[in-house]
């Protein structure tokens, strides 16, 4: 195998926030930049409404959702499945 061409190569992108909501929210350092991510298998099926959300949250349209803020994030998971 050590000399075996690579064929292939394919990712299953999976990638979630601490708490399993969205993290839509400024960054702290930079108010120009939007975070957006945690969407994992739910952030296809709610794409285009989170690209509107992130829109008028960038053109300051809508207020801030608390759930979605970065501080609402932590560094360990804490999910609940209800």
């Amino acid at each position: 195998m050590r000399n075996a061409p690579l064929i292939g190569a394919e990712v299953c992108q999976y990638e979630n926030s601490s708490n399993g909501d969205f993290l839509i929210d400024t960054h702290p350092s930079l108010s120009n930049v939007l975070l957006v991510g945690g969407g994992s298998g739910h952030g296809f099926k709610h794409g285009p409404e989170v690209g509107r959300y992130a829109a008028s949250r960038l053109f300051g349209a809508l207020k801030e959702e608390p759930r979605f803020s970065l501080s609402t994030k932590g560094e360990t998971q804490h999910r609940e499945v209800h």
